[in-house]
């Protein structure tokens, strides 16, 4: 990752010094405020390495798997792994973090308690990107309401009924693959999600009427 985004930024001074964007000067201060703002990002990611080191060192994962064996069905593992990795995301602000945490411990949990692995591994990714989705402290969340020139907190509050939404079917699709272990959960999960945000836009418009002819009657 590190070698990709130091060719992407050589690639990019290139491009603007044929094309005469900027100077190399511009351009080098450019990047070094780019680079500022990426160093919060490094920090959580290497604390999120030596916290998930840690925990493999004291034989979390273990100690978790024994907590639960006998107590929780392994259909519901990879539900139960996705809810976590969305909590953890959500009050960290990174899915980076989340999955440096979460990934060593999913996957040993997984196995003693014979759950699907790749549901598992996959219940971590969604997760963390959709607790860092709605997070108001996310480095994406800020950055996105900043290219958007919206306000911050009204970017999160605008785009946490969507994100709920498929988090929701995404939740209930987990449980569905830990009782079948079927890759078309994933076909099933876009379909319903489809199907869903189509019904609500459709009751959305039949509501924006309704309130239109009802204002309509009363201006008459």
């Amino acid at each position: 990752m590190s070698t990709a985004y130091l060719f992407a930024a050589l690639t990019l001074i290139a491009l603007m010094l044929i094309f005469k964007v900027k100077k190399i000067g511009a351009i080098f201060s450019t990047y070094v405020s780019g680079m500022e703002k990426m160093v919060n990002v490094v920090i959580i990611l290497v604390l999120a390495w030596s916290l998930g080191a840690l925990l493999a060192e004291m034989g979390t994962a273990n100690f978790i798997v024994e907590a639960l064996q006998g107590n929780i069905p392994g259909f519901l593992v990879p539900a139960l792994i996705f809810l976590c990795a969305a909590g953890m995301s959500f009050a960290t602000g990174t899915s980076w973090g989340t999955f440096a945490v979460m990934i060593p411990l999913a996957i040993p949990i997984a196995i003693g308690l014979d759950a699907p692995m790749l549901f598992c591994i996959g219940a971590v990714l969604s997760g963390g990107i959709f607790g860092d989705h709605c997070s108001p402290i996310s480095d994406s969340t800020i950055l996105a309401a900043t290219g958007a020139g919206s306000d911050h907190i009204d970017h999160v509050k605008t785009q946490i009924p969507y994100a709920i939404t498929n988090g929701t079917i995404v939740f209930v699709m987990f449980i569905f693959a830990g009782l079948t272990a079927s890759p078309f959960t994933v076909v099933i999960g876009v379909v319903v999600m489809i199907v869903t945000f189509m019904a609500i836009a459709r009751l959305t418009r039949n509501r924006d009427h309704a309130l239109e002819a009802a204002r309509e009657v009363r201006v008459a």
